[in-house]
């Protein structure tokens, strides 16, 4: 056998292909070390609170959304769903503002759970395309959010203390909507890395036919999946109310395609059984650091979008040179034991 290398001679290059999350740490350092030079008053403790604090709904949604992506699937309907549960909590607490605020917390998390519901019902009984299905959903999801909302806007007198508080409200110093984040965090890691059902989501993305013969019911796992997705996206949708005191039927519009950019940037890939909670988590703390950063130089917030879609890109790039390497490794390796 031919002498193994040490650890030491790897280059950088080989231990971004061996560990992803290297890679995405270097580059979360560099783009803190860029922030730093060009806006050192982003690093003070309340900007930092404040950037997570504006962007841990996209963290939820992105948790959601990683669950279906890795059953190969796809949901673009997020957005609208966290729209409807927002529109449906606002309007009832307006209406009855002696109801407890975590009466709302459960309505809207049922209420996204029925709109992912009926998106496992199109996947995963009646064999429709993710995209298209949800797609469908999405225009349906806003259509009834406009319906139920009169097109009308809900400002901050109208919200109540308590349900401010599930989102504002700071714990050691840090506002409760973080600590719900992380909360989510930890029942993803220990969902899918530690739970039968967790296991079968991945084993479906990564080969259904041998998931199949193992006795895994297909149907059943999408519509888990897609119901767990919808579920965050609900929360989402009673926090974003809660933490900006506004709601409309228009929040939400495109939330999905950052969801799905901190999902690719973190890993996950998008032909499913690929990706770690660790490495979403990364790709969240990295799109808050970039769209912070851009919010505070005005002469690149018109480019936002076009950041956003060369982000993904460049994501993509990296998970195909990531799978294409480790292949080529693994060949290598085959080789020297032959």
């Amino acid at each position: 056998f031919p002498p193994m290398q040490g650890k030491r001679n790897k280059t950088i290059i080989s231990r971004i292909t061996e560990n992803r999350n290297f890679g995405l740490l270097l580059g979360l350092a560099v783009l803190l070390i860029i922030a730093a030079i060009v806006t050192p008053s982003m690093y003070s403790l309340n900007s930092i609170l404040s950037m997570l604090q504006n962007n841990a709904v996209f963290g939820l949604l992105a948790l959601g959304e990683m669950v279906v992506i890795i059953t190969a699937g796809i949901d673009i309907s997020i957005g609208a769903s966290l729209s409807l549960a927002g529109v449906v909590c606002c309007r009832f607490m307006a209406e009855n503002p002696e109801i407890p605020a975590v009466v709302w917390v459960v309505v809207a998390m049922l209420v996204g759970a029925l709109c992912g519901a009926i998106n496992g019902i199109l996947v995963g009984y009646l064999k429709m395309v993710p995209m298209i299905a949800t797609l469908g959903t999405m225009y349906i999801f806003r259509g009834l959010s406009f319906l139920l909302s009169d097109g009308e806007w809900w400002f901050p007198h109208q919200f109540t203390e308590g349900y401010q508080a599930f989102a504002i409200k700071k714990i050691a110093g840090v506002p409760s909507i973080l600590w719900i984040l992380v909360l989510a965090f930890i029942l993803a890691v220990l969902f899918l890395g530690y739970t039968s059902r967790g296991r079968r989501i991945y084993a479906i993305g990564t080969n259904r036919e041998s998931a199949q013969i193992a006795g895994i019911k297909e149907q059943r796992v999408i519509f888990l999946a897609m119901t767990i997705c919808g579920m965050f996206a609900g929360l989402s949708g009673m926090l974003y109310t809660a933490n900006y005191a506004t709601c409309s039927y228009m929040i939400g519009d495109s939330y999905e395609m950052t969801a799905i950019a901190i999902c690719i940037l973190g890993g996950v890939s998008i032909t499913g059984g690929k990706g770690k909670v660790d490495g979403v988590i990364i790709g969240f703390l990295m799109m808050s650091v970039i769209t912070y950063f851009i919010s505070l130089l005005p002469g690149l917030s018109v480019w936002s979008d076009a950041i956003q879609g060369a982000i993904i890109i460049a994501a993509v790039a990296l998970n195909i040179f990531t799978e294409h390497s480790a292949k080529k490794r693994a060949l290598k390796e085959r080789g020297a034991l032959i």
